[in-house]
């Protein structure tokens, strides 16, 4: 049977699976504060940095990569890069946004996709050597088809990009190897629109039995994907 107490519509409150909280405590500045070279470089050998990698998708379902030449990882990957101090992560996915493809995307356009941690051996940075460890949220947002055509991507870091359906990428047959956190990732975006279902099925009042079937189609869709 269904829920029989008063339930709020999808529209009056936030999808728990796709967003991430930003808490601000006190008054925060934000500051200018540069690092040269070397300075970012003793940074990255002391702390974990913070990502905001992005998903464009487009109105068909395809979800854009770029194949990137530069390290960490000189293969397909995320568009995006690192937060600044002050950025939500929807602002950050925003900026880096803008960066990488000349798009202006408000920040209420993101919505959250998964986040994980990740080590590196290598970096872009001297010494090369000592690697880098991220914290990664991916965000995604959908551009309309005029969005679309007006992109003018950065071509420092990547030296390709493409748009691909992500079941596709998923597949076995995939000619693309995918890094692990991009394949996690791609099934998260996937997931998304079930857990959009789920929140609107538990918003407006679904049957237990409702809800319990897309909790196991999230389950069925993810964990082998991952590996």
């Amino acid at each position: 049977a269904g829920r029989t107490d008063t339930m709020p519509t999808p529209n009056q409150t936030e999808n728990p699976f796709l967003g991430m909280p930003h808490y601000v405590t006190g008054t925060y500045t934000r500051n200018s504060t540069f690092l040269n070279d070397e300075e970012y470089s003793r940074a990255l050998d002391c702390f974990v940095k913070g990502c905001a990698d992005i998903f464009l998708t487009d109105s068909k379902g395809n979800a854009m990569l770029g194949k990137r030449k530069v390290e960490p990882q000189p293969d397909w990957w995320f568009l995006g890069g690192r937060m600044k101090a002050g950025d939500t992560i929807e602002e950050a996915a925003a900026r880096n946004c803008k960066r990488e493809t000349k798009l202006d995307i408000d920040p209420s356009r993101w919505s959250f996709v998964c986040a994980q941690t990740m080590l590196w051996q290598f970096r872009k940075q001297e010494p090369c050597g000592n690697g880098t460890a991220d914290i990664n949220v991916i965000m995604t947002a959908e551009i309309t088809d005029e969005e679309k055509a007006s992109m003018v991507m950065c071509n420092q870091e990547y030296e390709t990009w493409g748009w691909f359906q992500p079941e596709e990428l998923l597949s076995e047959g995939s000619e693309i190897k995918l890094h692990p956190v991009l394949r996690r990732g791609l099934t998260e975006l996937v997931n998304n629109h079930i857990k959009q279902e789920l929140h609107r099925k538990v918003c407006e009042g679904g049957t237990d039995a409702e809800i319990a079937a897309l909790v196991r189609k999230i389950y069925s869709k993810g964990h082998d994907h991952y590996v």
